[in-house]
């Protein structure tokens, strides 16, 4: 009974409540991250990593193959290297205070794939960074294997989620390709996403809307046991 009691006040006061709002959170903090530039601009490269088109010869993934819906007209390759990357640095300073909560959270996604039974492949990276530089930890997606795309050429969605380790300044993204076979790294990345979020905090007004709802029911409750014969 006490529990259907509560449980009544509460959707009564979250009925009337206002949503929280966090106008700052939500957006895909990584620039360019879905390679539409046509250049590696916003990020830092190792030589080799390149901007390439959708169907572009030598059996690259198309239009056709598995990858993003919503995708462009390029993606990421992992170039002639045997090893390439591609990092950038997000300022999360602005968001410290929801972040010393310990309650924001992120969302780290990609679209990663290879060619065929060559186990090319991609990762990526979120490095959380404290004052001096000190790192909190790490979250990765990938990579994809040519097992996981059986043995087909195309991008798989990789995604990872966890709390923002309280004391996060800034978060380093690193996509990474490993040339496993062949003279072409053929490590594929498109769609690279980092979010975040803050978990939903009831206002003020919804608790005192909740204290309101139970005291109500509390004064209905009595007055039907007055009610009750002896």
């Amino acid at each position: 009974m006490r529990f259907s009691t509560f449980a009544a006040a509460a959707a009564v006061a979250l009925a009337l409540a206002p949503a929280a709002h966090a106008t700052t959170f939500g957006a895909n903090l990584i620039a360019n991250g879905n390679a539409e530039t046509g250049n590696t601009n916003s990020w830092t490269t190792t030589p080799g990593f390149e901007v390439v088109n959708y169907g572009a010869a030598g059996g690259f993934p198309s239009l056709a193959d598995p990858g993003p819906a919503d995708r462009g007209t390029y993606f990421f390759g992992g170039g002639v290297s045997a090893r390439t990357s591609a990092s950038q640095t997000i300022d999360l300073s602005a968001l410290s205070a929801a972040i010393s909560t310990g309650a924001s959270r992120y969302d780290l996604s990609a679209w990663l794939g290879g060619y065929d039974s060559q186990n090319d492949n991609a990762e990526l990276t979120a490095t959380f960074f404290g004052s001096n530089g000190a790192a909190l930890s790490q979250a990765s997606v990938g990579p994809v294997s040519n097992t996981d795309r059986g043995n087909h050429i195309g991008l798989l969605l990789r995604d990872t989620q966890g709390y923002i380790p309280v004391g996060t300044l800034n978060v380093g993204i690193t996509l990474t390709m490993f040339r496993n076979a062949g003279s072409y790294n053929d490590g594929y990345a498109d769609n690279l996403s980092f979010a975040v979020a803050a978990a939903p905090v009831p206002e003020a007004d919804a608790y005192a809307m909740l204290l309101g709802g139970l005291a109500l029911l509390g004064v209905v409750a009595k007055r039907k046991q007055r009610k009750v014969p002896a």
